[in-house]
Formats: structure tokens, sequence, C-alpha cells
């Protein structure tokens, strides 16, 4: 995700949704006004492998979205959330930034090639430069499969739809004030990954992706990594003070368990933000769960980083 585009641009009206077995829309009818729908789809629409989405059924998705567009009937743009295990993303130090992007981007797949099982010629990148910090410079870096994401422009294009931009579930509940002065720690649960972010002043310091299997899924051990993070951030980065926590997890329970322990912790707050409309029907939003909306709402909203 290209943040300095997002910030330069108004927010899209619709935001899509996908994962495995449904397909989502939200759309911002009015400044109060969100409606979504849901259509269920094939098991096998989406080839999901080592690193992240291989590939998808066109022809299955196609259809799909066809009908969902009726929900946000003229809106030729849109912004497309993935389950964050479906990219890569990297936080990645380096001595030396070259200035033309094809140089850039030489690196990062050089870099890459020593962490995914693929070629890094068969992936798409978005890098972005950060700002640098005690003399040391990094690159936030998203990847996914070339031929997926190609695959799932081809669907909405079918349809008439311009995908905007491709993130994920992560990148899209960091919120805007995440430049203010008290540093803000994102963690995100979805089925098969926890993902952790750290941002101080607009800036990432931390980003942490733990992959899950059936065994390592439990409350005990979710809440041990992120102890362990939260321990890295004040013992290792030296981050003081306030920080502010912002928790989305598809599980409701370890949600809310992981919310009442780090209110034990010294100085964890929960992240204050923009209290947004329902999206409605209320049938479909409580199908869904807040979990799968949130980013997407809160792309329509203008929140997002």
């Amino acid at each position: 995700m290209n943040w300095k585009r997002l910030l330069a641009t108004p927010p899209p009206s619709t935001g899509w949704v996908l994962d495995t077995g449904q397909a989502v829309v939200v759309h911002r009818a009015g400044p109060e006004e969100i409606h979504c729908a849901v259509e269920e789809l094939p098991p096998d629409v989406f080839d999901v492998g080592p690193v992240g989405l291989q590939t998808l059924d066109v022809d299955s998705l196609t259809p799909a979205l066809a009908r969902l567009k009726g929900a946000a009937e003229g809106t030729g743009t849109a912004a497309v959330v993935m389950p964050t295990r479906w990219l890569r993303s990297f936080l990645i130090d380096t001595d030396r930034l070259p200035r033309k992007e094809e140089e850039l981007h030489d690196v990062v797949r050089w870099r890459l090639k020593k962490m995914l099982p693929v070629p890094p010629s068969e992936l798409r990148l978005s890098v972005v430069r950060s700002t640098e910090v005690e003399g040391r410079r990094q690159l936030l870096v998203m990847a996914g499969m070339e031929r997926a994401l190609a695959a799932t422009e081809a669907a909405f294009r079918n349809v008439g739809v311009e995908p905007g931009f491709i993130t994920t579930r992560l990148f899209a509940l960091v919120p805007r004030n995440a430049g203010g002065e008290r540093p803000i720690v994102v963690i995100q649960h979805e089925s098969g990954l926890l993902s952790l972010m750290l941002i101080v002043k607009g800036v990432p310091r931390l980003l942490r992706n733990k992959p899950l299997t059936a065994g390592n899924n439990d409350a005990e051990t979710l809440f041990r990594e992120v102890r362990l993070s939260l321990g890295f951030i004040r013992n290792n980065i030296g981050i003081e003070g306030e920080i502010e926590t912002k928790i989305v997890s598809d599980d409701v329970e370890f949600e809310a368990d992981i919310r009442a322990r780090l209110a034990d912790f010294d100085q964890m707050v929960p992240a204050v933000g923009l209290m947004f409309p329902p999206c409605g029907p209320t049938t479909v939003a409580d199908r869904l769960g807040p979990a799968h909306l949130a980013p997407a709402i809160a792309l329509v909203m203008g929140e997002v980083r």
C-alpha cells in the first residue's frame, strides 16, 4: 500500500473485501450512510499458498462482483482489501537508498530472494521509503504474486470497476492520527495469522506477522506473542510513555480477552478513533462481524493513514 498516495487523494467511496468463501462491498452513500452487502463464493475461488494468494478463478469471482456492484452503483473505482496473510509485508533495513525507483525495487527484490520461496521476478511490489530514525533507514514493503493481483484486477474490470489500490486488512486499520506524538500499536488477528505493527510519529518501527496453525491459535499463545512484541518495543526499540493500542480480531472472545489483559499493562491505552456510522443492513453487518467490515469502513471514511 502506498501511504503517500493515500494521503494525497480523497478516500474512495467504495471498498471491497475479499476472503475465502465470500466477497463483500462497503459503499459510502452519504456522510452518515454506509451500505454493505455480501456474496458467498465457492471454496476454491482463491488459491492461497506459502507466499499468500497464488491465483484466483476469475470466471467464478466475476459474477459475484457483478451482483454486489448493485449495492454501489455509480462508482467506477474502489479500494480492495485482502486478508493480511494473502500478501507479504516487511520492514527492511538498508544502508543505502537508491534514488531511482527501478534501482530501489532491484534492491528489494534481491533481499526478498532470501526471504520468500518464489523468484522475485514473479512478485509485484509496493515500496515506501521510511524517514530516517536514529541513523537507520527502513523500507516498508508489501509483496504479492503478480499473477494473483493481475487476476484480481481483471475480475473487477470485468464488471466495470477499476481497483484504485489493493491493500491488506492490517494496513487498512492503521489510523490517520498515527502521526501524532503518542505511538500506536495495531494488533490484527485473522485465521492463520497474528500481525502487529508499531507506528511512531507516522513512521513504522516494527512489523511482525506470526503464522498460526491449529496448535498455536489458542488465546494464551496469541497473548504471549503480543506480550513478547510489547517487551521488544519497550526494551529494544526504547519506546517510553503511553502507547495506544488498536485491536481487531476475527475472534470476538480473543479480542475482548486481550483488551482486558492489556488494560493491566502500565501506560498501554486504547486507541481513540472516529465514530463511524453503522454499516447496514444490520443483518449483513451482524453476519460478517466488525473485524471483516472495519478495514473497508475505515478506508471509505478516510480514516486510513
